[in-house]
């Protein structure tokens, strides 16, 4: 979602590094209203043992490696680093732009690549996974900020060559309705073991005196649903379960804290990434990343239902991407030439 509003008021604030108190960074089930907690298994799993996700957040290293140069990659909504071709992100625009674009770890362009014949409403987020023949990205129009879409999509292909700007004619458009109404996403997660995508939507308390767009962060609801499909047919997602993000904004230790805070809008989900080989998951929201782990036997939708810790990061005008890069995370904001964050460093 762009909100011209968010960014005048974020452009009068400086970009500034923020640490993390990983502790207490989540509220414990008792301190949730009975609305957000999670269905995701019959007992809520333990804190994650000192571990994988532990370590990353127990970094402090952060800072740009490079700028984005290509100027129509003005509203970078989601992120991926490619893993067939080291050093290669995919990113694109927020909204209905439609083209994937190919960058260095410096943020040179490589590439830009459109869909033609694929009608994009709100692309938000990008993922990537095993095809038939390489790696295929998902490119997740999920977006619906009037909550009145009635179905969404993920617009599946295969990656192609990060250096030929040519178009990509041959896609798989997979189709999912909601079981309840329609809800605004900017979050897809891909469980590559299970053939399942997840989708965490992004909950706000609207008809406040906070400016649309803004309204106090609500827990955020996970829905399921299956990776493949037949032709033509549309896919009822399934509820999984919430994330408590309002207690997350809440025991943040980002500092500064960002200006969608003053309306209580900082703490919404607002993209994320599955590591490479499945054992992290990172979500992040307008000031800061959060990162679950997650044991081998459990799905992605299970492991969110854990305790995440947080990332020491770099505040952004509107942070929506992130990615695992290597070992550790990249981010980026919208807006033009905007920085490459490496944060977990």
């Amino acid at each position: 979602m762009t909100v011209r509003l968010l960014l005048l008021v974020i452009a009068a604030v400086s970009a500034a590094s923020c640490t993390r108190d990983a502790t207490n960074a989540v509220a414990t089930t008792a301190d949730r209203p009975p609305s957000s907690l999670s269905t995701t298994s019959a007992a809520a799993p333990a804190a994650s043992p000192a571990g994988l996700a532990d370590e990353l957040c127990s970094r402090t290293g952060s800072a740009p490696s490079g700028q984005v140069a290509n100027d129509d990659l003005d509203e970078a909504s989601g992120l991926v680093a490619s893993r067939t071709h080291p050093g290669v992100l995919w990113s694109h625009n927020d909204g209905p732009d439609g083209r994937i674009f190919a960058l260095d770890s410096d943020g040179d362009n490589l590439g830009v690549h459109s869909l033609p014949g694929v009608g994009i409403v709100d692309a938000e987020d990008i993922a990537i996974v095993s095809g038939v023949n390489g790696d295929d990205l998902l490119l997740a129009d999920v977006g619906d900020n009037g909550l009145e879409r009635s179905s969404i999509q993920v617009v599946r292909f295969a990656e192609p060559d990060p250096t030929l700007s040519e178009p990509i004619d041959e896609v798989e458009v997979l189709t999912y309705v909601y079981p309840d109404r329609p809800h605004n996403a900017e979050t897809l997660l891909v469980d590559e073991a299970n053939d399942r995508i997840v989708i965490v939507t992004k909950e706000q308390t609207e008809g406040t005196a906070a400016p649309a767009g803004l309204g106090p962060t609500e827990p955020a609801i996970v829905f399921e649903g299956a990776l493949e499909s037949a032709a033509g047919a549309t896919t009822e997602l399934t509820m999984v379960g919430t994330i408590d993000m309002p207690a997350l904004e809440r025991r943040t230790a980002a500092s500064p804290t960002h200006p969608a805070g003053l309306f209580g809008a900082a703490g919404v989900p607002t993209g994320g990434d599955v590591h490479s080989d499945g054992s992290l998951i990172a979500l992040r929201t307008y000031e800061t990343v959060w990162v679950w782990e997650r044991e081998a036997e459990r799905t992605v939708a299970d492991a969110l239902a854990g305790r995440p810790c947080e990332v020491a990061t770099i505040l952004e005008r509107q942070g929506e991407a992130v990615a695992f890069d290597g070992d550790g995370l990249v981010t980026v904001g919208e807006g033009v030439n905007q920085p490459l964050n490496q944060i977990g460093r």
